[in-house]
């Protein structure tokens, strides 16, 4: 589905209720002092900016497409939303586009240097953070689309069925560390009779469930290197202990259940939410804090989540002794006063 087109020198963006036009003419003046042909680079500019923005709904698209997508993904308000940050975002770098300029078209007799530099940089920064929000825009939608990830993404603690999917994760860990101990025996076995390479790949591959190429892979590494001939397992029983224990660290969480607190501060009553379904430790607070406020709070790993309308962090124990933290810095500040 296309979202913005460009014709006769005009970018038009259509995307749910939101709709703006571009012209080249418009924005040609920002390019003057840069460009012995500011209309082409006007023209260009809004060409990348309808790329950008069909890419992005594309992508989404794509999302939206997967059979496995949740039911709550909307397609066409993650459109609009990136359109219309997009579109501005876009506006501000030609905006400090405008104020710069280059010595090969306005002459080099008495160039302001230091100011262009200046300006220079804080053009170049503006073209960073289209490139960022467009990264940061495609891991929202994902987030958004699978809430939860994707096969062969980390488990998410939040995930109803993290558990069950730890267990399985554990238990085929398990069974590919026994599968390689009984591979090792068969190895030891008919190395000890000076057996074939290709006889011994033949008995691992039919007494296991090992493929060919993995056995034989594994054996060639260990001939080239003169190691061991043998499978090494330490990496799977180290990711099975770390999977153990946070297997028990979220049935504890869920066995303990929700938990609410209130405290009084300097910012007045404040809740400190332990929310297990979503595995978030949640602070709220009365109104919106104060810059010096929100800055202790992203110090302690806290981000603002518009959803719950809370500030927020991994539900753990490092999250529990940074609410702690924040909540002491702000009854301290409440004492002096």
């Amino acid at each position: 589905m296309t979202i913005a087109i460009v014709e006769n020198n005009t970018l038009v963006v259509t995307v749910g209720s939101y709709a703006t036009s571009i012209t080249a003419a418009s924005i040609t003046s920002s390019f003057d002092a840069l460009s012995h042909f500011p209309e082409r680079r006007a023209a260009g500019e809004l060409s990348d900016l309808a790329i950008r923005i069909n890419t992005f709904g594309d992508y989404v698209d794509e999302l939206a497409a997967r059979e496995d997508v949740a039911a709550s993904f909307n397609a066409v308000d993650e459109k609009q939303m990136f359109a219309i940050q997009h579109v501005a975002i876009t506006r501000a770098f030609w905006a400090a586009e405008s104020r710069c300029m280059s010595w090969f078209v306005t002459g080099s007799a008495n160039f302001p240097v230091a100011r262009n530099e200046k300006r220079q940089r804080s053009a170049d920064a503006r073209s960073a953070e289209i490139r960022e929000h467009d990264t940061k825009a495609r891991k929202a939608a994902k987030r958004h689309a699978f809430p939860y990830g994707t096969e062969g993404e980390a488990i998410r603690s939040n995930d109803p069925e993290a558990l069950d999917k730890i267990r399985k994760k554990i238990a085929g860990l398990e069974n590919d560390c026994e599968q390689a101990k009984a591979a090792n025996r068969i190895i030891r076995t008919m190395r000890a009779r000076k057996a074939e390479m290709a006889d011994i790949i033949r008995a691992v591959v039919e007494q296991t469930d090992i493929e060919t190429h993995i056995i034989g892979r594994a054996l060639q590494h260990a001939e080239t290197f003169r190691m061991p001939v043998k499978f090494d397992t330490t990496l799977d029983r180290a990711e099975i202990r770390r999977l153990q224990d946070r297997l028990a660290s979220l049935e504890q969480l869920q066995d303990r259940g929700d938990v609410e607190t209130k405290v009084e501060t300097s910012l007045g009553e404040i809740e400190i939410v332990e929310n297990t379904e979503a595995a978030r430790i949640q602070l709220f607070f009365p109104d919106k804090p104060d810059d010096a406020t929100r800055s202790l709070l992203k110090a302690n790993g806290f981000r603002w989540s518009p959803s719950y309308g809370a500030w927020q962090r991994h539900l753990n124990e490092n999250g529990r002794w940074a609410a702690k933290r924040v909540v002491k810095q702000l009854q301290d500040e409440d004492g002096r006063a």
